[in-house]
């Protein structure tokens, strides 16, 4: 059964695990059951059977992804299921990171994911604060349409020069230390696609150390919002965000670091090369 937030079951505490996988739904009943399969074949292999946890926040969904929700929680009974009531990408996340109780918290995409950034990552965990994997960082992996480009390139441009950003994207997946990063994950207001924006900017501004690596981006569907639509919305949500930022100083020096694809390849590729080909992707 789906839990709220406030859920006495959350008491059953995941302290002792070392990771959860913290994964927002929403009408992804087509590809829910086989992707958190495969998804668990990775953790298994990365980290061990019964070491790792999903943590699956169900956002509004209208189709059968509740039922596969309640499913998967029986297939891997550690995991724990949320249901919101309504469709927000970023309130989703920001549920599920405040329930998260492990160290080691990956927020990963239903749809698609990186092995060789999740794997390096964590393979590295203890030498920053946040890892952001940015679809920007590398054009020869990036396989978005023209038009989605230069729309996140100007809503990055934006977010350099009012908000002092030194990265190239803040919506990709994550590997977080949550212990380091708590009092920021529960520090921020805004929700929908501001939410991971905010977290990346307290965390830059609090000078916890954030490293940024490209990983290969292909649009696999259609977008569910329009174009211009998007633009309004990331217009206003800027606005918003402006404001909240306003109160959060820089605390030190900006500790931000960058690798590329090629370092985050040759760092162990025979152990990167196995997990890919073991496990379908």
């Amino acid at each position: 059964m789906l839990q709220s937030v406030d859920s006495p079951a959350w008491a059953v505490s995941s302290d002792e695990l070392p990771v959860s996988v913290v994964i927002p739904i929403y009408n992804e009943q087509l590809i829910l059951k086989e992707n958190l399969q495969t998804l668990a074949q990775f953790f298994d292999r990365l980290l061990g059977t019964g070491s790792w946890l999903f943590i699956l926040v169900d956002n509004g969904s209208t189709d059968g992804t509740p039922r596969l929700v309640e499913e998967a929680i029986e297939r891997w009974p550690l995991s724990r299921g949320i249901r919101l009531a309504d469709p927000n990408y970023g309130a989703a996340l920001k549920t599920g990171l405040r329930v998260a109780t492990t160290k080691w918290v990956f927020v990963v995409d239903i749809e698609q994911w990186d092995i060789p950034f999740m794997t390096w990552a964590w393979a590295n965990r203890t030498s920053y604060d946040m890892f952001m994997a940015s679809k920007r960082a590398d054009p020869t992996i990036n396989f978005q349409e023209p038009h989605r480009r230069l729309l996140s390139a100007g809503l990055n441009a934006m977010l350099q020069v009012l908000f002092g950003f030194s990265g190239t994207d803040t919506h990709g997946p994550k590997l977080l230390n949550r212990e380091s990063l708590e009092t920021m994950i529960q520090a921020c207001v805004l929700d929908r696609g501001q939410f991971d924006t905010e977290l990346v900017l307290r965390a830059i501004r609090g000078a916890k150390s954030v490293v940024e690596v490209p990983i290969e981006y292909r649009e696999s569907r259609p977008h569910r919002n329009w174009m211009f639509k998007k633009i309004v919305w990331n217009l206003l949500a800027l606005r918003r965000l402006r404001r909240v930022m306003q109160g959060v100083p820089f605390e030190g020096y900006v500790l931000y670091y960058r690798f590329s694809r090629k370092d985050v390849l040759a760092t162990n590729p025979p152990a990167v090369a196995d997990l890919m080909e073991q496990v379908r992707v």
